[in-house]
């Protein structure tokens, strides 16, 4: 008798709103669906709906491996932080139970900056069961190093999730050097480096202007844009929240995008990949894989002088959008061949 083809079960934070991991799981779950849409079973995991509803969810995807017993199957998991790990090492372990295979994709860096014992269980539960699909080299690194039970891994760049690169669409310059600052703004996301150092610039006469596109996240990154946006003057435009259709357009407008983030889960900003397409070159801390996306030249510890870095690369002038473009261009070809793979493991 033929076997019956094995179900596919999906967990992970789906839009809205269209953050990054979310982003990610919806594009992974449709390349999926191209090829085995009646036995995919998508469990959203993310927090964009009430708690009850959001519990609900959580426990009818706990439920669905409890009965799933009689016959292996996948299950794909869009890795999170914070408490939400935990519910995954309880999926992991019950995919382990029944039998299936499990592909876990890591969009977090904060338990590789130092040791979780979440993360230490759920690599150990699934070590014989589970591939770690990681965002670069540096993740699988610091992942083995830290985790030396995550065995099995692929290394599949958030690039080839991304459009072609467009490096002709960038502006011509002209006028100020326009800076570009495109996030969930936050301290911790840089926002207040940022306008720190427009204020520097200004001050020294240089003739630069600043983008600020993103919400503000908290009452604190509020008051700092206030107090630059009277401060500033002309020399500050924000844009408040862009819908994803408009982000080109913002990233057409700038010449240097600008990243400090300090963020503890920072692993392959998509900002950073969306302006490269674009063939605009990126300044940013040195957190996650962000110096392979970026280059070695164009970041610094996050205990550095980024302001240092900035003027080094005003001097020197724009680095043409051809070359920034080509380096996006390989990331994402590598990414595409890695996709085909991490889509041939779920569905295949």
């Amino acid at each position: 008798m033929a076997q019956r083809p094995s179900t596919i079960r999906v967990y992970g934070p789906l839009p809205p709103p269209a953050v990054g991991l979310a982003r990610v799981t919806a594009a992974v779950t449709a390349r999926v669906r191209e090829r085995a849409a009646d036995r995919t079973i998508v469990f959203d995991t993310g927090d964009g709906v009430p708690a009850p509803l959001r519990l609900r969810r959580l426990l009818h995807g706990l439920a669905s491996l409890l009965v799933a017993r009689r016959r292996a199957g996948v299950v794909y998991v869009g890795g999170a932080g914070g408490e939400l790990l935990w519910y995954q090492v309880l999926v992991v372990a019950l995919a382990r139970v029944a039998g299936h295979r499990v592909l876990f994709h890591h969009h977090n860096y904060s338990y590789l900056h130092e040791p979780s014992r979440a993360m230490a269980l759920l690599t150990r539960i699934g070590s014989t069961c589970t591939t770690h699909v990681v965002l670069g080299e540096t993740m699988a690194t610091d992942l083995r190093r830290l985790y030396p039970s995550a065995r099995d891994t692929l290394v599949c760049s958030n690039a080839g999730l991304l459009p072609a690169a467009e490096p002709g669409a960038r502006r011509e310059r002209r006028g100020p050097v326009v800076l570009g600052h495109l996030s969930n703004l936050t301290v911790a996301k840089g926002v207040d480096v940022v306008l720190r150092l427009t204020r520097s610039l200004l001050d020294e006469g240089r003739d630069v202007r600043l983008v600020l596109a993103g919400p503000c996240l908290d009452d604190e990154a509020q008051a700092l844009v206030d107090a630059a946006v009277h401060d500033l003057g002309d020399a500050l435009e924000v844009t408040g929240p862009v819908p994803q259709d408009r982000v080109d357009e913002i990233y057409r407008r700038i010449d240097l995008f600008v990243f400090p983030s300090r963020y503890a889960n920072e692993t392959e900003p998509l900002v950073l990949l969306d302006g490269m397409r674009l063939g605009v070159p990126a300044l940013a801390f040195d957190t996650g894989c962000v110096r392979e996306v970026v280059g070695d030249d164009h970041v610094v510890a996050p205990d550095g002088d980024f302001g240092a870095l900035v003027r080094r690369h005003l001097d020197a002038g724009p680095e043409p959008a051809e070359r920034v473009a080509a380096r996006f261009t390989r990331r994402r070809d590598d990414a595409l061949a890695a996709q085909e793979r991490l889509v041939d493991q779920i569905a295949g």
